[in-house]
């Protein structure tokens, strides 16, 4: 379970450097932007053998995000919520392998883009283009996959060195 924790707090604090650091506008967006912590969640998933834990970790990095990053109560965490349940049914048709979890990665990436996008259309509330939604799902997909087989190798080789099949 450190693992797991420790990647997502890593994950969690470089998504917030990159946003910090790495400007991105809505005119600017740019190529080093992802969803840094949604991309550890949905790596890690498949490690967990109790899905309670994984969606105690889940609910706590999602609220971090909306209190820290966003300024927003429960958005990202409800969010992040569809998400890995579309990951984990990824996870059930697919492989664990890395061609697997990237495309997952990816996939998982555009569908909080698409929901967030529906959303705040819907709530009329900080309304955006649908060329410039194409624009950030574009801009995040090779920061995605590299984050994506980083974090893969990385877990893999340490839940491996460790000894850890699954969290129980």
């Amino acid at each position: 379970m450190i693992i797991a924790i420790v990647t997502l707090v890593i994950s969690f604090l470089y998504e917030g450097f990159i946003s910090n650091y790495i400007t991105s506008y809505f005119n600017n967006y740019n190529i080093f932007t992802t969803l840094y912590t949604l991309i550890a969640l949905v790596v890690l998933l498949p490690y967990f053998a109790n899905k309670k834990k994984y969606y105690i970790l889940l609910l706590i990095f999602g609220l971090l995000i909306d209190i820290i990053y966003t300024n927003t109560f429960v958005f990202n965490t409800v969010i992040f919520i569809f998400v890995s349940l579309f990951a984990g049914l990824m996870n059930n048709l697919l492989p664990n392998n890395i061609f697997s979890i990237n495309l997952i990665s990816v996939l998982s990436v555009i569908l909080y883009h698409i929901i967030t996008f529906i959303i705040l259309s819907v709530l009329n509330y900080d309304v955006y283009s649908f060329k410039l939604l194409v624009n950030i799902i574009l801009n995040s997909i090779i920061m995605t996959i590299i984050y994506t087989s980083v974090v893969y190798y990385l877990t893999k080789l340490l839940f491996k060195k460790n000894e850890v099949i699954q969290i129980k």
